[in-house]
Formats: structure tokens, sequence, C-alpha cells
């Protein structure tokens, strides 16, 4: 450490340990100045979570699709009726951005901008969850009882067919 440095640091110690012995208050920060620092702080925590999830969006995960798979499975041979739904890129997005979106604050630009953002990818989810049901139900469900009950039963009389041919 340079001299100046040095001289710097004992001056610092100096002013602490008179302000504790004479009751002296330091300095005290500005209301304004901490309320920019706890949003700069919001802000880059949001920004870092953002890009995470965005690029999440942009390429979901095949692995959490194998993960609920197994866990749907799981749970129909543990005969619990109830199935988990897959957690939507969207939604995941839209839960981020409006957590960072309350964080900061309506008089917030960036917050209020990421609260209706967030709101909009929330129902985006909610609209791919119910499309995701419907499409279950109405076509892979009936698709998966014919496989598994009439070409099953059809296949097995052919091969018996076959055999007593």
């Amino acid at each position: 450490m340079s001299v100046a440095g040095l001289k710097k640091q004992f001056h610092k110690a100096s002013q602490l340990l008179s302000e504790k012995i004479s009751g002296a208050e330091g300095t005290k920060l500005d209301e304004d100045f901490l309320e920019m620092e706890r949003k700069i702080e919001v802000t880059n925590k949001s920004v870092l979570d953002l890009l995470s999830k965005t690029t999440e969006y942009l390429q979901p995960n095949p692995a959490s699709r194998a993960k609920l798979n197994m866990l749907n499975t799981v749970s129909k041979i543990r005969g619990q009726v109830k199935t988990t739904g897959y957690p939507q890129a969207e939604g995941l997005l839209g839960d981020c951005m409006l957590r960072y979106g309350h964080e900061l604050g309506d008089d917030s630009v960036f917050g209020a901008s990421l609260m209706d953002m967030g709101e909009a990818m929330r129902q985006m989810a909610d609209v791919k969850d119910s499309l995701d049901i419907s499409v279950k139900q109405n076509f892979i469900d009936p698709l998966q009882h014919l496989q598994d009950k009439d070409l099953k039963e059809i296949m097995h009389h052919l091969k018996k067919l076959e055999a007593g041919g």
C-alpha cells in the first residue's frame, strides 16, 4: 500500500474513532438515494433472472418435460387422478416479470412495464394450459384408448387367426 493510501485509511479510522467517542453521527444517506440504490439492485437482479427465463422460454428444457411425464406416470400408478400440469415457460417468465415489477413499484416505468408484460405472459400460459388440456382430452386420450383397447384386441385376434389358419 502506498503512503497516500495508508494516510487515507488512517484518516478514515481516526474520523470513525472520533465519531464514536464524541457521539457524532456519520453522514446519513438521503432517502431518495437509498430508494434509488434499492431499485438498481432489484433491476440488476431482474435483468439477470429475465435473461435466464427468456432463454428458457425460447429454448424449453426437455428434461423438465421428461421429469413431469415420470411424475404423472407415478401418480397414475398410485391411483391419483390429478396430474401435474407442465410449468409453461410463459407462466414462469410472467411470474418473474410480475415479481420484479412489484418490487420496483408502479412509479417505476420499468416496473410498470414488467407488470404489464408479466400479466400478459401469465394469460398466455393459462391459454396454453387450456390448449394442452383440450388436446390431451380430445385427441391424445382417445388415440391412446384406441391403441390400448381396440387395436390391441384386433392384433390379438389377428395373431389367433394366423396361428389357427
